[in-house]
């Protein structure tokens, strides 16, 4: 009788480590690591304040369907406010949205502004079909400083961060995917200056 009462505990301690070893995987493989790109650009022929107020307009972000405005704060040189959107069938988030001219000696915004930084945080979360939970989330934040350039035009700086699961850093997919909307961004800023053009 002991005998069959141990293999028993055995299978069952077995079975528990394989489940306590599973979950320990998924848990990693869930887990958020940072992916990061910087990216510097001339553009030519562009206005440093259209290109800050071009990347503050939240209108201009891919893959949003509607969106509506829940605050708003500005004051000379800062514009700042929040907004909710949705960006599908199942996918809704909020993002921020800084904007702010650097002057001289003298308060200056717009056109007049020597340099403008602008930061956008968004976060956005589908839910799987037919389930409440889990819920898939996503974080990007961009910050990006604009400046005029000494040839002409503007010079743009951005720093670009996003959080990915392990299996998604892993397989380089949320390099991939970061640097995919970097370009987008930079093909809808030009579309954009040569509609104006």
């Amino acid at each position: 009788m002991g005998a069959r009462w141990w293999r028993r505990a055995t299978r069952a301690g077995g079975a528990a480590r394989a489940l306590l070893a599973a979950a320990a995987l998924g848990a990693l493989l869930l887990r958020a690591l940072p992916a990061r790109l910087s990216s510097a650009h001339h553009l030519p022929a562009h206005a440093p304040a259209d290109v800050a107020h071009h990347l503050a307009d939240f209108s201009n972000q891919p893959d949003v369907t509607a969106w509506w405005v829940e605050s708003d704060h500005s004051n000379y040189t800062t514009w700042s406010y929040s907004v909710g959107f949705s960006c599908g069938a199942r996918c809704a988030g909020r993002a921020r949205v800084r904007a702010h001219d650097e002057h001289a000696r003298t308060p200056q915004h717009g056109h007049a502004a020597r340099r403008h930084a602008v930061r956008l945080w968004r976060r956005a979360c589908s839910a799987l079909p037919l389930l409440p939970w889990p819920q898939l989330c996503d974080e990007l934040e961009v910050s990006a400083v604009v400046w005029g350039s000494a040839a002409q035009g503007a010079e743009l700086r951005q720093e670009w961060s996003t959080r990915c699961s392990t299996l998604g850093w892993l397989s380089g997919a949320c390099a991939r995917g970061l640097q995919a909307r970097h370009d987008a961004s930079l093909l809808r800023l030009q579309a954009q200056h040569d509609q104006r053009a």
